[in-house]
């Protein structure tokens, strides 16, 4: 399900915050449709952008290096196209529980690492969220923006 009021919100709040114009906070507080896998995806994966514990904008000690600012347009142009996010439940969200894995005997972190193998086995990580190539090349063919139609 493609919720575009989810999307296209969340791809204004990734663009406002690589370019430094809103703070982590006002990223993180950003609300998608949890029936959307695809925005919520994308959303647990910007939380590894920054360091959740402070505000602060992506400036400065916190800029964002070129191959996260070019991870992230991947990113916008995924939201902003009409493509199903196709790849399997996965938490990008992710702590090391040590208690808990000691407690396991270190079954939870080989379960993590087991479900981490299945998901990347599922497509091409170096176009997530996309799942081919195609569909992302796709894509880029067929911008939303900048092509003079109206959709």
């Amino acid at each position: 399900m493609i919720d575009r009021a989810s999307r296209d919100k969340l791809a204004t709040a990734l663009r406002n915050y690589a370019s430094g114009c809103i703070t982590n906070d006002d990223l993180d507080d950003i609300n998608v449709d949890w029936r959307d896998t695809g925005a919520v995806a994308v959303k647990e994966r910007a939380w590894g952008l920054y360091d959740d514990t402070y505000q602060h904008r992506a400036v400065r000690k916190h800029y964002l290096s070129k191959p996260a600012r070019d991870e992230i347009a991947r990113w916008i142009i995924f939201l902003h196209s009409d493509s199903e996010y196709t790849w399997p439940r996965f938490s990008f969200i992710q702590i090391v529980n040590w208690p808990f894995n000691v407690v396991t005997l270190g079954w939870w972190e080989r379960r993590k690492q087991m479900k981490f193998e299945e998901f990347m086995a599922a497509g091409d990580f170096e176009v997530w969220p996309f799942a081919r190539r195609q569909d992302y090349d796709a894509a880029l063919e067929h911008p939303r923006y900048l092509t003079g139609v109206v959709r």
